[in-house]
């Protein structure tokens, strides 16, 4: 006869043994605690299909699987909000404004600074200085130059607000269509300002924003 290919499921086999033992054990007079039912254990794994022992509780001690749960629809993992960075700088046009440009060594296009006017002188090409003093995250910008005439502050240039005297200031300045509005921070007052920060080569490379560009307290 062939032998047959199929096989016990090892559950089932558990499940009869242990029924054996028990009809066993309850038929010898001399036992003793049986009782008419299963065990419990004996009762879970019988209702179970062979080989499935998710239903089954670990021994104490052993850690148990967790299966993941899907979010809520709609909902979202929490994040860690940053605030946002203030708006990118951006050059105006003033830049084109500027009488003997060569004489200024660009190193950015546009920066945001901030300090207090220490400061306000009138010069003859039209333009301000400003000097400002700056707050502590900006003072790397300064170079030895800004000591001294500069009081250790940057020179901060808005180009064509005023009269010009000087000769070779006068063409550029007349073509400046929209020059800043002429209202600038007084003394003493703590401002942020947004201009292209230089170099003056004709002054020991002293740091400025020229042109500058906008400002606000």
């Amino acid at each position: 006869m062939a032998r047959s290919s199929s096989r016990t499921p090892a559950a089932l086999v558990v499940v009869a043994a242990l029924a054996a033992l028990y009809v066993l054990g309850s038929s010898d007079s001399g036992s003793s605690g049986s009782s008419g039912s299963l065990p419990s254990t004996l009762a879970t794994l019988s209702s179970e299909a062979p080989g499935d022992l998710t239903g089954a509780s670990a021994p104490p001690g052993v850690p148990t699987a967790t299966t993941a749960t899907a979010a809520p629809s709609g909902t979202r993992a929490r994040a860690t909000t940053k605030p946002q960075a203030a708006a990118a700088c951006k050059p105006t046009d003033q830049d084109r404004y500027v009488y003997h440009p060569w004489r200024l060594q660009v190193v950015r296009a546009c920066i945001r600074v901030s300090g207090t006017v220490d400061a306000i002188r009138r010069e003859a090409d039209g333009d301000l200085h400003i000097l400002l003093r700056l707050d502590a995250p900006y003072r790397s910008l300064l170079r030895p130059a800004n000591q001294g005439e500069e009081l250790g502050d940057l020179v901060i240039e808005p180009v064509c607000v005023g009269k010009v005297s000087q000769s070779d200031a006068i063409p550029i300045c007349r073509s400046d269509p929209d020059p800043l509005p002429n209202r600038f921070p007084a003394v003493g007052e703590h401002v942020w300002m947004e201009g292209r920060y230089v170099l003056d080569t004709d002054h020991g490379d002293w740091a400025e924003l020229h042109p500058l560009y906008r400002w606000g307290s």
